[in-house]
């Protein structure tokens, strides 16, 4: 991955303010210096979903709209997660909220409540805590290197709760979607929000595992969102969308330090070392 422009990363060394998440500034300073896939990512969805949204035949109508302006914030919004850029927050719950819509409309209810779990655990803690913001690219690791860095939940932590929440959620929401709301995709929409969830927690709490899971859910998603168009419940927009989400996936697996960390794993280990013989 290229290496971020020097005014990004001083930025996100001081923390971000909440000042700085109402400031267009500071949006176009920390979208600088990202991997090019990311910047020709966003240049494709906002021309191929102008395309599909009003020049393929299909009525234009309010969701239309709100549609296509959710794929580029969520396209904008998973490229600055990628590039470890706090850029989610006001611009992910705003995508989010256009995404519940569109999925209820849809007839996607467990994909509507994903983006309200996205809200929770991506969105809010960058606006109510914004340390949490700082220094991401250092705090990013694997769940088996939580032991070797000295954290106080390891891997025989985080395994079972990951577990539970993936598995958890598809049961519940499969038992709500075939037995209360018998929507047309309980399957692969439950699916959807299982994987989520879990690729949502691990990009919350920095482990490298996340776009692993994000790769995944990003082919559920594929499948959820070209069975419903095919289905005539909505356009091909977010099918579309999710198909630049898989390029995404891809770019943090093979070229971002969600993957590639190995260096900033060695510094941490090294220093808990020198502290323990000073002690």
């Amino acid at each position: 991955m290229q290496q971020t422009s020097n005014v990004g990363a001083q930025t996100q060394d001081k923390g971000v303010s909440l000042r700085d998440l109402f400031s267009i500034r500071w949006y176009i300073e920390q979208t600088k210096g990202w991997n090019p896939i990311s910047y020709w990512l966003i240049i494709i969805a906002a021309i191929g979903n102008i395309y599909i949204s009003f020049f393929m035949g299909h009525p234009v109508t309010w969701v239309t709209y709100i549609t296509y302006i959710a794929s580029i914030l969520s396209i904008w919004t998973i490229g600055g997660i990628t590039n470890s850029r706090p850029v989610n927050g006001v611009g992910g719950i705003l995508s989010a909220v256009l995404y519940i819509i569109a999925a209820l409309v849809a007839k996607n209810p467990a994909d509507a409540i994903l983006q309200g779990f996205y809200i929770l655990v991506l969105d809010l803690p960058v606006l109510t805590m914004p340390a949490w913001s700082k220094d991401v690219e250092k705090k990013i690791r694997f769940i088996h290197e939580t032991d070797i860095r000295g954290e106080k939940h390891g891997k025989k932590f985080w395994y079972p709760v990951l577990a539970i929440v993936g598995v958890g959620l598809f049961v519940l929401a499969y038992w709500f979607e075939t037995q209360v709301l018998h929507t047309p995709r309980p399957i692969s929409d439950s699916l959807v929000l299982g994987s989520g969830a879990v690729g949502a927690i691990l990009t919350t709490f920095r482990f490298g595992e996340a776009f692993g899971f994000w790769l995944i859910q990003g082919v559920l998603q594929v499948i959820l969102w070209g069975h419903t168009a095919m289905s005539g419940d909505a356009n091909w927009v977010l099918f579309f969308t999710y198909m630049l989400f898989l390029v995404n996936d891809l770019v943090g697996v093979f070229a971002s330090k969600w993957f590639h960390h190995a260096e900033e794993t060695k510094e941490i280990v090294s220093q808990n070392e020198s502290e323990k013989v000073a002690q």
